[in-house]
Parts: structure tokens; sequence; C-alpha cells
């Protein structure tokens, strides 16, 4: 038999105390079988092996006529102390009281020389102390009376807290640093904290909760998050829009959106390169944007939307009066640096090209656009870097595009779709 406790050793001779506190322990008691003489018999001894950190090799003593005394006043306590006679020591116990009973009860035995008992734990087998408990790394937290008073393990590396009708992410949650896996599906969470864009999350699951009443999503611009995450979940949140600093998250693989309110996906989609499964399904979109050929996508999932079918298009004198209007010189810049593929950041550009050069609309031709007239449904959707579709064979998906010019061959491409 074998348990795990906490061990004091007291030399009666010296009054020194061999471990001054106590110390994480196992004790140990079996047969130690010796080896075979020349006949091919060996014999058993009783012994108890103690094993400490410092001595993993572990301390023998032996049973038969060598223990003087067990003291168990205080058993009830899980508190016991074997004296032995070789050496002159004390072996001070505190354990579990059950597991401190049956250790005993088992030295009993064997100390009466049952033959029935059963000693599981060959002690000459036993080579040192088991390893020590593993950290606690994954909790799951289906019920409210199970949410922990007093925090969260530190060690989490995977957490889920679903179903209990949880109104916020408290900061206890959001300084769990090795925290990379978090779902929090199924609550009543209305605002994510700035302090959760702190964690390296490379799962979040905040489905089925109200976050439509968020209307900041600055959590979402730490640049910590934005270089780990790789899956998140918002779907049924009743949002009403396309969070715009989703964008950013040029590591995402997976988004899920479906099931909420959104009407409208961003030009900027295409600056998701890593994306490669979207699922916008059972929302309002009448159209896509037309950056979609800009990503390469493994499954796309737009079933249960608002899609028409098809309807002309008409451009009308006021639309091409404001198409010849010649472009301003940011505008002429952030062109340039686009064409030619010229490396920049915040520290060459102003954060509002930067953001312009990441996010505005592109023309058919693959210009820059911005603040032109987005024509919506004005041509059919190709999907060619789309590898799986799932939407209604019913109802035709139409692109947003614009155009950066009235003689702009997209707008010849849009003209020859209609």
């Amino acid at each position: 038999m074998k348990i795990l406790c906490e061990t004091q050793v007291i030399n009666r001779q010296t009054q020194t105390n061999k471990t001054p506190r106590m110390v994480k322990s196992t004790l140990a008691v079996g047969y130690h079988c010796t080896a075979k003489d020349d006949s091919g018999s060996s014999k058993k001894f009783l012994e108890i092996i103690h094993f400490t950190p410092q001595n993993k090799l572990g301390t023998r003593y032996k049973i038969y006529n060598n223990v003087e005394k067990i003291f168990t006043k205080f058993l009830q306590d899980g508190k016991a102390t074997i004296s032995f006679r070789e050496p002159a020591e004390n072996l001070l116990i505190k354990c579990d009281p059950i597991q401190l009973k049956g250790f005993l009860q088992t030295l009993k035995l064997g100390l009466e020389g049952k033959g029935s008992i059963n000693l599981r734990v060959n002690i000459a087998a036993t080579t040192g102390i088991p390893q020590k408990s593993q950290p606690k790394i994954k909790m799951t937290i289906m019920n409210r009376g199970d949410y922990p008073t007093k925090g969260f393990p530190r060690t989490l590396k995977q957490l889920t807290v679903t179903g209990i009708q949880l109104c916020k992410i408290t900061f206890e949650i959001c300084t769990l640093k090795n925290l990379t896996v978090l779902n929090l599906s199924y609550n009543n969470i209305e605002k994510i904290p700035l302090e959760l864009g702190r964690l390296s999350l490379t799962q979040l699951d905040i489905s089925n909760n109200q976050l439509c009443a968020d209307k900041s999503w600055l959590w979402l611009n730490s640049k910590t998050l934005r270089e780990s995450l790789k899956e998140l979940d918002f779907s049924a949140n009743k949002l009403a829009f396309f969070p715009r600093p989703l964008i950013k998250l040029e590591n995402l693989v997976t988004l899920k959106l479906n099931n909420n309110l959104i009407k409208r996906l961003p030009f900027g989609i295409r600056r998701m390169h890593s994306l490669r499964y979207l699922n916008m399904s059972s929302n309002q979109l009448e159209s896509l944007p037309s950056s979609f050929n800009s990503i390469r996508l493994e499954l796309l999932d737009v079933w249960g939307n608002n899609f028409q079918p098809h309807r002309e298009h008409e451009m009308d004198k006021k639309n091409s009066a404001d198409l010849n209007t010649p472009s301003p010189l940011w505008l002429l810049a952030c062109r340039s640096v686009s064409q030619y593929k010229l490396p920049y950041s915040t520290n060459s550009l102003p954060w509002e090209l930067t953001d312009m050069l990441m996010e505005a609309p592109k023309c058919a031709c693959g210009r820059l656009c911005y603040g032109h007239k987005v024509y919506e449904q004005a041509a059919l959707s190709t999907f060619e870097n789309v590898k799986n579709l799932i939407f209604s064979r019913d109802r035709l998906i139409y692109a947003d595009i614009v155009l950066c010019g009235c003689l702009c061959m997209g707008r010849k491409q849009m003209l020859a779709s209609n």
C-alpha cells in the first residue's frame, strides 16, 4: 500500500530533526525479497519505505521487531507517529484520515503475520517517489454553484463556463495568463472588457450571449490577441453589424457570425488572409463585397440570408459625374503604395492612410477607392477562391463593387454583367 502525505523525521538520540519541517512525502509498506541463496530460496521482510523530494531512493525501515510504538491519539485529525528502534527515529505523519487509517491497518495486519494480507506494492520494485501532482490545466463549469468563489487556478489553459447566466467576464478570468482556450457560450454577457485582449487566446467562443449591447470593441485591437487568435465564435448575439476591428485579426482561421442580424460585410475583409472558414448563415445579407476574391476560403456558409433574385442596375448621370472628379493627392499616394507594393508602417505613414490601405475597397481594376459610390448587387459574385459554398440555390449572390472612374474596366465589367 502507498499513500501521499507530509512527514517529519526526528532522531531520538540526537534530538534533531532530519527534516526541519513537514515535507511532502510518499510512504509505502510491502515485502522486500532478498536474493536467492544456494538452495534457491529467499526471505521476505516487511518494510516501510519513506520517499521525499530530497531522498528519491527512499529510506527503508524494517517492521518485524523494529516498531517500538505507534501513536494514534490524533488519528481522527489525520496525524500519527511511528517510533522505530533502528534507527532510533520517530516518523511523524500527516495525511488524509481515511488513507492514514488504511495504511496503519495494513501495517497492523503485516505485523500480525496474516497470510491473507494483500500488499499491492513490492518495495523492492519501488524506485522513487511518484511524480508531483500535475497542475490543473482544464476546468469546465456548467452549474452556477460550481463557479469558484476564491478564483481560478493560475495554471489553467482551457476554461469553459457555459449555461450559468454569467453577466460579465470577471477580472479573474482576464488575469489567467496561461489561458489559450476560453468558452463562455450560452450566458448573458453584454460587454467584453479591454483586459481580455492581453491573453494569448487561440480559441474564443462567446456564442449565444448579448453582445449586441457592446458599443466598444477595442479589446480586438490588442497586438497579443491579434497574433494568437485562430478561432472565434460570435454566433447568436443579435449583432446588427460586422465589428470593424475583426478585419485586423490577420491570423484568424475560423470565424463564426451565424444567426445574427448583419446586413453588410466590409471591403476590408480582404485583409484576413489566413481566414479559411467563414460562417455567415442566418443573417440579413443582400450582397457580398467583391473583395472576397482576394482571400481563399475552404468553406463559406451564407445560407438563410436575404439574397434577392436578379435586378437590373442603372448608373445615373450624377454618379457618372462623380466618377469624373479628380482624385485627391492622398488617395493617389495610397494607390501608388498599393500598386507598387511599397513597404509601410504607422511609423512611415499617418495611421489614417495605413487604415485606408488595409480597409478601403478596391475597384475591379485593382485600384484603391475611398468615398466612391458602392454599387449594390452590381455584379454576380464568382467565388473563384471558395472551395465549398453553402447558399440557397433559388437565390443569386451579387457582389458590392466600387469604380475608380467612368472609363474604368471595372465599369465595363459591371455593365456587361447586367
